[in-house]
């Protein structure tokens, strides 16, 4: 590695938040010189990497300024890339031996041949396409959708789904499939990442995509920042639902109704298309937060979701609780914390052990709190399921769950945490409406997005 990559190098990992010492530097090149039998990338990864979560954002910084993929392959046309693919495939037979779905109501094989099993996975998408994207204004997901449905991504992945249904693949072969769809999914975003850098001369967008993957327990207080400030973005979406009422509008769903009532009026003949879309309601919320320690590095978060969505929620309840109850509706307050975060800090006043006991906090609940919710609510249960080997007494949830219009859990603890034995997630997601994992930035625009 020459000088001037070696300085766009720490130039560039520190502009996405890295810390690299005027120490960490020398020890690099110390090691560089001192051992040119081994690979310069490793040297200097296991130097300037501190901790293990930085390691995808450091792999990304190389390939955007080492391995240089914009000027590394050719600008294909899309008959260029077409023809490549096709003459790689020519002769193999899809999945099953005739294309998936032929004679079976399948999906069959696209003209561009086989693009999980292609070495021109790449080249399937101009850089000039890339490019195109990234100036259009949309969020990163939409463009990595966007390019996917291009290479006809998923067509294939249907068509490999139905095979397997179908035992036409053995597990083998499936698994590596799905590693192959990983793969390309992953490749098609580092070059989404490589053109908005290239294109915003600014590391900026690498930034972005870096935090929204990040445990929200891990992040840096600029990426907090960011977290909040996509949250305020994401509560606008979640506050306002499609009623049970109709208006009528210039597009939407057709109304039959009003077309059936022309025709008569006019003999017969349709003149004009009518339509009709949901007039928006505002919705009933109720929040029950867990501020146990095991909890502590998420509360933050999810409660500032909460108090983005006071504003827009016709009426919003949010109770705190350990081993029993409390209301805090009082201190949710508008882009202020304090007076929730003295309410957390002052919990011991309002507990008798200091262990979360979700069976008694659901028992509390559905006998002292239930009667003034409303049927229309929704209900976010923010916890991590951990009962401290106490009585699940699923019954009281279940007393909860026939009330309310919906339960949703966000729970911040990896999937396999949940079947740990303290933990009851396993019995209580049987009467929640949905469960999610939320334990990063990109789980809340999932669930945001998903639920709401």
């Amino acid at each position: 590695m020459d000088g001037w990559n070696f300085i766009r190098l720490v130039h560039a990992l520190r502009q996405v938040s890295l810390s690299i010492s005027s120490q960490d530097i020398l020890d690099v090149q110390t090691c560089l010189a001192r051992f040119p039998e081994l690979s310069e990338k490793q040297i200097v990864k296991s130097i300037f990497i501190h901790r293990p979560q930085d390691a995808s954002i450091f792999e990304a910084v190389w390939k955007i300024l080492l391995e240089n993929p914009e000027s590394s392959r050719e600008d294909f046309s899309e008959d260029k890339s077409k023809n490549a693919v096709l003459e790689e495939t020519q002769g193999s037979s899809g999945v099953g031996g005739q294309g998936v779905g032929r004679g079976s109501g399948g999906v069959s094989l696209t003209a561009k041949g086989n693009i999980l099993d292609s070495s021109h996975q790449s080249n399937l998408i101009s850089f000039s396409r890339l490019e195109e994207l990234t100036g259009n204004g949309l969020e990163f997901e939409e463009m990595v959708k966007t390019i996917l449905a291009e290479m006809d991504y998923y067509t294939w992945i249907n068509s490999y789904d139905l095979a397997y249904q179908r035992c036409e693949l053995s597990e083998e072969t499936w698994y590596k499939h799905l590693e192959r769809r990983a793969t390309l999914i992953n490749e098609i975003r580092q070059l989404l990442l490589t053109a908005q850098v290239t294109r915003e001369n600014s590391w900026e967008p690498l930034v972005r995509q870096h935090w929204l993957f990040k445990s929200l327990s891990t992040l840096t207080e600029k990426e907090k920042e960011l977290v909040k400030s996509s949250i305020r973005k994401w509560a606008r979406k979640l506050a306002v639902r499609p009623g049970s009422r109709w208006k009528s509008a210039h597009r939407g769903t057709i109304d039959i109704s009003r077309i059936v009532q022309q025709s008569v009026q006019r003999n017969g003949f349709i003149f004009d298309l009518n339509y009709r879309q949901r007039i928006p309601r505002a919705s009933e919320l109720v929040v029950l937060c867990d501020v146990s320690n095991s909890m502590a590095a998420f509360v933050e978060f999810l409660i500032y979701l909460v108090t983005c969505l006071r504003a827009r929620f016709r009426k919003i309840r949010v109770f705190f609780f350990i081993d029993s109850v409390w209301d805090v509706s009082e201190f949710v307050c508008d882009d202020d914390l304090s007076g929730v975060k003295q309410e957390i800090k002052s919990s011991g006043d309002k507990v008798s052990s200091g262990f979360s006991d979700y069976g008694t906090v659901f028992r509390e609940m559905a006998e002292n709190r239930l009667r003034d919710v409303s049927t229309r609510a929704t209900l976010v249960i923010l916890g991590d399921g951990k009962n401290n080997y106490r009585p699940a007494q699923t019954e009281y949830l279940a007393q909860i769950s026939e009330k309310v219009r919906n339960v949703v859990w966000l729970n911040p603890l990896e999937f396999e945490e949940w079947d740990e034995r303290d933990n009851m997630m396993k019995e209580y997601q049987n009467y929640c409406t949905k469960v999610y994992r939320c334990r990063s930035a990109s789980d809340l625009h999932y669930i945001v997005q998903d639920v709401f």
